[in-house]
């Protein structure tokens, strides 16, 4: 009997102790969102591994619409979040304004799950989109034949911060006004660029921070146009500090030296297809413009242009190293054949209609995100840039 009631004792103490065991697994959720830029906050679809950093098990799951992937019945301890998603060009369009595929991921090393909660992280990714031209004013004050007011704006169109350190700027040789006159380069079928001057923005590679929605502005002169005793009245912009970001000091004539403002630093220049010239000129009937990357620009072939009889060299810069182009002509009487840039670069072109006319050419708003402006970027100038009078170097007006 005695034997009997220990029997039951024991099998009481082992089932109480069964019944009082405690489940200490907990619940969790991630909630992901997009980066600041982008349209939308609750960022769906994004695959979340959790990583449990002591047994390196792996629970996977996907959040919902409003962003959240709930884990349950999670071991406490610590955990490492990674979160990926990739965007197609279309979803990519409707969240940035860009359409271009990009791949988002977010990391967490460590996180801390001994309870119930929630950790918030946030996607990041490759910038989308790039450098673009937004404005390019070359036609000259009016009433005045004056065109050292001339400017390029370069615009940020990405989701990210890019560094113009290094970015470079070139011109064709200049337009014509004639509805007869040929390039030579573009009638031979080339695709590549051939470029009169090259500029660089100087920097050791992140000193020229531009923000999203943000451009940099580089005058032929940096000073107010309009106000400058060394300006003229009739000019329609100023381009002094606060409004350039910097220069071009043509210091290539020592027997016309270029004035230089001390407040506004100076590009590089690279390539100048002139020693004779007394200021950097872009042409008042337009040029093709471009911008372009390129680890020794100092280093491409020149060639001369054919079928003429001028000695002068051009530099080949290949189709794969330029960012963005927009060929401006004199009028609307310009020919197709007598582009300065390919269409694998420029589509077609644009023109302001006259010389000393005061007006620019200025991208196009195709949507605005957040506040940041995206610029339409087709590859045509023809579709993607509109005449602005008067130009407003960072503004809108």
């Amino acid at each position: 009997m005695r034997a009997f009631l220990l029997f039951l004792s024991a099998t009481f103490f082992f089932v109480s102790c069964k019944k009082d065991k405690v489940d200490n697994s907990v619940n969790y959720s991630i909630t992901v969102n997009y980066p600041e830029i982008y349209s939308a906050v609750a960022a769906s679809g994004v695959t979340v591994v959790l990583k449990n950093l002591n047994t390196n098990q792996e629970t996977t799951g996907t959040t919902n619409a409003a962003g959240t992937v709930d884990f349950e019945k999670l071991a406490p301890g610590s955990y490492s979040v990674t979160a990926s998603k990739e965007l197609s060009a279309a979803e990519a369009e409707t969240l940035t304004g860009v359409s271009e595929e990009v791949f988002l991921n977010a990391t967490e090393p460590q996180v801390q799950i001994v309870a119930d909660g929630n950790t918030t992280i946030t996607l990041k990714g490759s910038a989308v989109g790039g450098w673009v031209i937004k404005e390019f004013y070359y036609s000259g004050a009016p009433s005045s034949f004056y065109f050292y007011d001339a400017f390029i704006e370069i615009y940020n169109n990405s989701t990210d911060t890019l560094y113009a350190d290094g970015l470079l700027i070139g011109n064709t040789k200049a337009s014509s006004s004639s509805s007869t006159a040929v390039y030579g380069f573009i009638a031979e079928g080339k695709e590549d660029v051939y470029l009169a001057t090259i500029l660089r923005i100087p920097g050791s590679g992140t000193q020229h921070p531009v923000a999203p929605g943000k451009s940099i502005v580089i005058a032929t002169d940096g000073i107010d146009h309009k106000d400058d005793p060394n300006g003229n009245p009739n000019s329609p912009v100023n381009l002094g500090k606060g409004v350039a970001d910097f220069e071009v000091y043509y210091d290539v004539n020592p027997n016309t030296p270029d004035t230089d403002n001390p407040d506004v630093p100076n590009v590089e220049i690279v390539y100048a297809y002139s020693t004779t010239l007394f200021d950097y000129l872009p042409g008042v009937f337009g040029s093709g413009l471009v911008i372009f990357e390129h680890n020794n620009p100092g280093g491409l072939p020149k060639f001369k242009e054919p079928n003429t009889t001028a000695n002068t060299d051009f530099v080949e810069v290949p189709k794969g190293s330029i960012i963005d182009g927009l060929d401006a002509v004199a009028n609307s009487n310009i020919r197709p054949e007598q582009k300065r840039l390919p269409v694998n670069i420029d589509a077609g072109m644009n023109t302001v209609g006259s010389t000393y006319s005061g007006a620019s050419l200025r991208r196009k708003v195709k949507q605005e995100i957040n506040g940041r402006k995206v610029l339409q970027d087709t590859n045509n100038s023809a579709n993607d840039f509109e005449v602005a009078d008067p130009p407003a170097p960072k503004n809108w007006q």
